[in-house]
């Protein structure tokens, strides 16, 4: 005889099989469920003819017969940021999740005290995520200085601190006592690394930690220091600088400050897609002093000069305007003015490990060498950068292969060209910058007056949004009114910028383009 156990198990299974649901509620479940699943293309159908664009699900067509996974993705992305939907229910839906669950998001942790926190600055401490370990900035730094020597110019590294080695008091109760910088355990290995190697390093780590546990040092809502922290940073730099090498004693160049308020809100804050009229993180207001000549004309980067300066965001922050805390201020000027001498330098937000680098090889391998004169590079990048960042071995060529031109054209040009390769931008809100510059290797044009072959800068996201030129297409052909790189580049260089990672592009004549 079957025992009880037995017996409730059959009795189980046959259940199972035999679920029976009344016909009135499967149809109404089943509507329910439709209906559900329909409303996110028909309200996105609707919002696209509103709007007079081609709506996505005829985009989706042209991804047929045989569509490749970057499309597949590319057309995903546009679907994501387009989403009329997303539009609607997000910022409702984080704002509670904000005010009543303090959640953050993929991009934001929140901490204590109304403060905010990248989390690519938390991961990169603790060692979460896709990081990697720091031999790779090692190898690379160590390379670097190595092809610097060769050239005479001796190479200072800058490794900046993030807001949370410099504040983990903000972002828990459990390091309010803390007595030292928090670091990934691997970073102080880097430092010493590099320094057996005998390169120059300017660590301000203890510097600002020290500093603040008298006053904050970093923004509550951003993920970028100070004024007063970061012209700190420069007096101490410049005395460094003065202290380790011997420049030259040209006469000194006096500059002149002047205080200036600024207020926005922080990239983090914006980061988290709250309501547009949210209070839960209000804007703060900060007083930065701008840096002139003593005629009044405001600081400019010297290409005379004998230093060449490479930074990220944190040198940005307080010189580029679009980062929306004011211009003229930043780290380099107030470097500048410390040491009493001009400055060259070439500054790009994001990609901190390999986009100066890569930019200034390229500039040497189009003809214009940016390291004649030089006698120090300064070489300045988020602490994240050393175990996240894209550390690639880069070859600065010698001074004797620097013999090519550029073939020039009018101040501006309109012509019709096929998309070789492009770059992409990243998702809105998912980084702490709101631009992005892509960039579009162009052939087949329509005009001698240019190469067969070249490369064109254009915006890929303005503001949070993309742009008509992030939906580009690899062999579309499109029309574009274009200028030279280099008669745009002090406005629009310091930007974060995609570049394309085939390096025999670095060796085409470059130009800005804009939608005619």
């Amino acid at each position: 005889m079957r025992n009880l156990a037995e017996h409730r198990r059959e009795i189980a299974l046959k259940a199972l099989g035999t679920t029976l649901v009344k016909r009135n509620v499967s149809l109404v479940s089943l509507v329910i469920f439709s209906a559900t699943l329909l409303s996110v293309p028909i309200c996105q159908l609707v919002s696209d003819l509103q709007r007079g664009e081609s709506p996505h699900v005829f985009r989706a067509i042209g991804l047929l017969p045989v569509p490749n996974l970057t499309a597949i993705k590319q057309y995903e992305d546009t679907l994501e940021e387009e989403s009329v939907l997303t539009d609607w229910l997000l910022p409702g839906v984080q704002t509670v999740l904000t005010r009543v669950f303090r959640t953050g998001n993929e991009q934001a942790y929140l901490g204590r005290d109304g403060w905010l926190f990248y989390r690519a600055d938390v991961d990169s401490l603790i060692g979460a995520g896709p990081q990697k370990t720091a031999s790779a900035a090692l190898t690379t730094l160590i390379d670097f200085n190595r092809q610097l020597e060769a050239r005479g110019i001796t190479l200072i590294v800058v490794p900046t601190p993030v807001k949370p080695t410099i504040h983990p008091e903000k972002f828990s109760g459990r390091y309010r006592n803390t007595n030292a910088p928090i670091h990934n355990p691997d970073y102080a290995a880097f430092i010493d690394g590099l320094r057996s190697e005998g390169v120059l390093v300017y660590d301000p780590s203890q510097l600002l930690f020290e500093a603040a546990r008298q006053e904050t040092q970093y923004l509550k809502t951003d993920t970028h220091w100070k004024p007063k922290a970061m012209e700190q940073v420069a007096q101490y730099l410049s005395a460094f600088i003065t202290e380790q090498i011997e420049l030259s004693t040209d006469p000194s160049t006096t500059y002149v400050k002047t205080a200036e308020d600024t207020v926005n809100i922080g990239d983090i804050a914006k980061m988290l897609k709250l309501a547009e009229n949210q209070m839960l993180f209000p804007s703060e207001r900060v007083t930065r002093h701008v840096v002139q000549t003593p005629s009044g004309n405001l600081w400019r980067p010297d290409q005379e000069s004998e230093i060449l300066f490479l930074g990220d965001s944190f040198s940005n922050i307080y010189s580029l305007a679009g980062m929306g805390w004011g211009a003229s201020a930043g780290f380099v000027e107030h470097l500048s003015a410390e040491l009493a001498r001009p400055i060259d330098k070439i500054v790009i937000n994001a990609g901190g490990a390999d986009a100066t680098r890569q930019a200034l090889v390229q500039e040497l391998n189009r003809g214009h060498d940016r390291l004649t004169g030089k006698r120090v590079l300064i070489y300045q990048f988020a602490t994240r950068e050393v175990f996240s960042g894209d550390w690639k071995l880069l070859s600065i060529p010698s001074d004797k292969a620097l013999q090519r031109s550029a073939m020039s054209i009018a101040e501006t040009i309109t012509v019709t060209a096929t998309i070789k390769a492009k770059t992409e931008p990243p998702m809105p809100r998912t980084v702490p910058y709101a631009e992005c510059i892509i960039a579009l290797h162009l052939e087949n044009v329509d005009t001698s007056d240019l190469p067969e072959t070249f490369v064109v800068f254009l915006w890929g996201m303005r503001e949070n949004q993309w742009t008509d030129a992030a939906t580009f297409k690899v062999d579309q052909k499109v029309k574009l009114r274009l200028r030279p790189w280099n008669s745009v580049e002090a406005v629009y260089g310091s930007y974060n910028r995609k570049e394309l990672e085939n390096e025999e592009t670095w060796l085409l004549d470059v130009y800005w383009g804009e939608m005619p």
